[in-house]
């Protein structure tokens, strides 16, 4: 018997409870799917393609539980295998829309026999060449269903799909049955504190056979009752009435009463109910269970994050140098800055995670073809059209509004007219080349930029026709690329402070964003319009934020300022952007490739709106006299509030990865205000030993926080692992600004600075707000 058939036999097929695999009812008919995961189920082989010279026969299989992709090479006569879960497939693209396959040439496959899967956590995607067309449609169609499903799962098939998969991890002898060396085994992995009575009376209680040992269903049974929430019992009770059932109408009142949400009706109560509701008899009475209700906690719409703000809910008329702009620095580039890789997929990663502003370092290549990489440095180069080509198929994938391309321009004027015929070619009408309306005076709205890319770079001095045929120019040579360093010292780039060719075509297609060296407020208010913007480095900025801050945010209110990393992060590290925010810079550029708490916050900032990478700034920074340094309780415009957190219980919280096996976490939770330096402040619960499974805090004092300028700041959880010997290690985290957070007894779903949700992990908080009196 074939290993990959002895492999299908041991993972079995994925239990009835969890039916992950039902019927399609969008384009593809249910046979079509049926045939397709059966055909997966059975396997075939594939060319894994890296490059032109490295291409491998890999045998791809569907595990018969349908959540991995079980992948054969071989090796030296042996039949090696890894496991790819599917759930880390972030993308399916079907045909040549990988970097790789342009870079083939002449050797390039068909492309419809293609296909390129974007994984979690690695840069590249997995690139595909299926033996004919068919296959490839098959798989790409399996795929797609398998993927969706994931996506879609409710919250009960979430934990039922986490336990399976702990469950078949622990089944080591492949039984299908789990004993009690074995639940013990996998009760210490998952932090779980218990004596040997405690877990062989609840293991003799769910053992229905009665054979000492427990199957999948027993199992379930088994961890939902080591997993019983009495701070929800509690709550649910609360609210019952004398047949200890919860009600629409009773529903409704919780939501008014404890989560701060007075528009709810009975008729959203019952489709809640419906949704989340796990027992049918439940559901025939209009009622919902403890389970029911527990899963609804669970949800969306007892996150934290209030459920309004997953969509564009803010003013988007409003001219541009009004909003916050998610923003990369160095956007081609996969690792460091003087050694790394650089790659066009960088580019689709930030567009599809929101960013609306993108970096392209611009020089001279071979045979007359611009190229991208980091100037006087070992960083590998792409081609500028490849990256166009990208933005044009990946711009407003995610988000409608413009998308601005940094452009840092090192190129001959020959080589700066091809950059200018690639972008009008390549991007047609999308590219914004002539002013949205006539006779305006101020920046047009993202709204009114709906759909197009708007180029950000130098401009000839005198106006120019965009259809007439200039002369070329000479601009000053000053921008970011000048700011390098070498072992150490500082320096500048040769062509610093030097005048340079400039293209007029080039020139022609920079209307909104046309670069402009900064030389004060006061100049730029006597000597510039709305149409330019100006680029600092970090250092520059946090001068001019401590000696005029005033000044700043006014000149951010008509006019677009873009801040980028200081040279000597050449590790591709950033600097924090709230200090920034704090005075209205709208492009605040980040190294998206290096996930950090920096990056993080500039996430989560950006996941309010909907992630459409626009956000309105508050109106303090937009009306009248704000300086964050100087704020009290007496200043204008400001709207203090008092925030009252309890943190509550906790719930599977994992071991962090520089534990050892044995260890068992010993959380404590510390909640931070981040914002005006007058708002910051931290506290910090007690430790709970030995407990990462259900600790709890419920018996400690709510955290209060008086918080005087609340739509500049943010409230960041961290659970952290409290170690005798060295750092405390951090489980998880999560940050929210607290105009999106939702009142009431919520959920904090924890997550890595990627913003990759560590499920099943969460926080059980209860949120507490009140307008202050001002003195």
């Amino acid at each position: 018997m074939s290993k990959k058939i002895k492999m299908q036999r041991k993972t079995g097929p994925l239990p009835k409870e969890l039916s992950l695999n039902q019927k399609s009812n969008d384009a593809y008919e249910p046979t079509a799917i049926d045939m397709a995961l059966d055909a997966m189920e059975a396997g075939c082989h594939f060319i894994k393609v890296r490059s032109k010279r490295w291409q491998k026969t890999r045998h791809l299989q569907l595990s018969r539980d349908h959540l991995s992709l079980i992948v054969f090479k071989e090796t030296c006569g042996s039949r090696k295998y890894k496991l790819l879960d599917l759930k880390k497939i972030k993308g399916i693209r079907k045909g040549h829309q990988s970097q790789i396959w342009e870079s083939l040439g002449r050797h390039q496959p068909d492309e419809d026999q293609c296909f390129s899967l974007v994984l979690e956590d690695r840069t590249y995607p997995l690139n595909l060449v299926a033996i004919n067309p068919q296959l490839c449609d098959l798989w790409v169609t399996g795929l797609g269903h398998l993927s969706a499903n994931l996506d879609q799962m409710n919250v009960e098939t979430k934990q039922k799909l986490w336990i399976w998969e702990h469950f078949k991890a622990t089944d080591k002898d492949h039984s299908k049955l789990l004993s009690y060396k074995e639940i013990k085994k996998l009760l210490d992995k998952l932090n779980f504190e218990a004596t040997s009575s405690y877990i062989k009376k609840i293991l003799n209680e769910c053992d229905v056979s009665g054979d000492g040992s427990l199957n999948f269903p027993e199992f379930c049974d088994f961890f939902q009752k080591i997993s019983w929430r009495p701070e929800i019992e509690r709550l649910y009770k609360s609210y019952c009435d004398a047949d200890l059932k919860l009600s629409a109408k009773e529903l409704v009142r919780f939501f008014r009463e404890d989560q701060d949400d007075q528009e709810i009706s009975v008729e959203d109560a019952l489709r809640l109910i419906a949704t989340y509701e796990p027992d049918q008899d439940f559901k025939k009475d209009d009622k919902i269970s403890i389970y029911g209700f527990t899963y609804l906690l669970l949800s969306d719409f007892g996150d934290i994050f209030t459920y309004k703000h997953r969509k564009v809910h803010m003013d988007m008329t409003q001219p541009l140098s009004h909003y916050y702009i998610a923003s990369s620095h160095n956007t081609y580039l996969t690792e460091d800055q003087l050694f790394g890789k650089s790659s066009v997929e960088c580019y689709i990663r930030a567009l599809e995670r929101g960013c609306r502003c993108v970096e392209l370092d611009c020089w001279d290549g071979e045979k007359g073809e611009p190229i991208i990489y980091h100037g006087y440095t070992l960083t590998s180069k792409i081609r500028f059209a490849d990256v166009i080509q990208a933005i044009r198929d990946y711009a407003f994938k995610v988000s409608e509004y413009p998308v601005i391309l940094s452009i840092e321009n090192h190129c001959s004027i020959e080589q700066q007219n091809k950059m200018a015929a690639i972008m009008k070619d390549v991007l047609g009408t999308m590219l914004l080349i002539s002013p949205v309306r006539n006779g305006e005076d101020c920046l047009p709205s993202p709204e009114a930029m709906k759909g197009k890319v708007l180029v950000k770079g130098k401009t000839l001095s005198k106006p120019v026709d965009p259809d007439a045929s200039d002369e070329d120019g000479e601009v000053s040579d000053e921008d970011e690329a000048a700011d390098v360093e070498e072992n150490g010292i500082k320096k500048k780039s040769e062509s610093s402070g030097k005048k340079i060719k400039l293209s007029s075509a080039l020139s022609r297609c920079v209307v909104y964003a046309q670069s402009r060296h900064f030389k004060g407020f006061d100049d730029a208010h006597a000597n510039s319009c709305y149409k330019q913007i100006s680029s600092l480095n970090e250092d520059k900025a946090e001068s001019l934020i401590m000696s005029q801050p005033d000044d700043f945010v006014k000149h951010n209110r008509w006019q677009l300022v873009r801040i980028y990393p200081k040279g000597s992060r050449t590790n591709s590290s950033n600097y924090s952007p709230l200090a920034l925010w704090n005075v209205g810079c709208q492009i605040v550029a980040l190294n998206y490739q290096t996930e950090e708490s920096e990056t993080y916050m500039n996430q989560c900032k950006f996941r309010t709106n909907g992630g459409c990478g626009y956000v309105l700034k508050p109106k303090l920074l937009l009306e009248g006299n704000f300086n964050p340094y100087d704020v009290s309780e007496s200043s204008d415009n400001i709207n203090p509030v008092e925030i009252t957190i309890r943190i509550i219980t906790a719930q599977q919280l994992p071991k962090p990865k520089t534990s050892k096996s044995s260890d068992v976490v010993d959380p404590y939770v510390v909640v931070s205000i981040l914002g005006c330096d007058v708002d910051n402040q931290t506290q910090k619960t007690k430790v709970v030993s030995n407990n990462g499974f259900n600790p709890s805090w419920v018996n400690e004092d709510p955290f209060k926080f008086k918080v005087l300028v609340p739509e500049l700041a943010f409230v960041e959880f961290k659970v952290l692992d409290k170690d005798t010997y060295g750092d405390d290690d951090l489980v998880g985290s999560y940050i929210v600004p607290i105009d999106s957070i939702s009142r009431g007894y919520r959920h904090v779903h924890l997550e890595t600075h990627g913003c990759q949700v560590i499920n099943p992990a969460t926080l059980f908080v209860n949120i507490a707000m009140k307008k202050l009196t001002k003195c």
